[in-house]
């Protein structure tokens, strides 16, 4: 499946409030990023996934910690995700030297403090 044009249909930090629930609605798909390249010029890459928040769809970036604690839940198979849920909080986060609001799932059962979950795995599949 390719996501393609996306423009303004994803969830953002400013839109969400602590607690929000999100339910998958698909298994997500690797995009180049438009916006950022590695150093050598290649474009890097970002997985959207589509989910549904307050009766909306909207398409959401996963960052790793967010892979992370979807996998350590729900297995590494995406198509297993859908129809899953997780709540969302909001943390401000570090990027680039700046501070922003950030969104982070919570999953029950998944115990984001301890690393004995798999968080923070290097040898994670994404």
């Amino acid at each position: 499946m390719a996501i393609l044009g996306g423009g303004g249909n994803f969830i953002k930090a400013s839109e969400v409030a602590n607690g929000d629930i999100i339910t998958f609605k698909n298994a997500g798909d690797w995009v180049e990023s438009t916006r950022f390249k590695y150093d050598d010029g290649n474009p890097k890459v970002d997985f959207n996934i589509k989910v549904e928040l307050k009766g909306e769809e909207k398409q959401m970036r996963l960052n790793k910690t967010n892979r992370e604690i979807c996998i350590a839940a729900y297995g590494n198979d995406t198509t297993k995700w859908i129809g899953k849920t997780a709540t969302i909080t909001k943390e401000r986060c570090l990027v680039g030297g700046k501070k922003y609001d950030c969104i982070e799932l919570k999953i029950a059962g998944v115990d984001q403090t301890d690393d004995s979950a798999g968080l923070h795995n290097e040898d994670s599949p994404f």
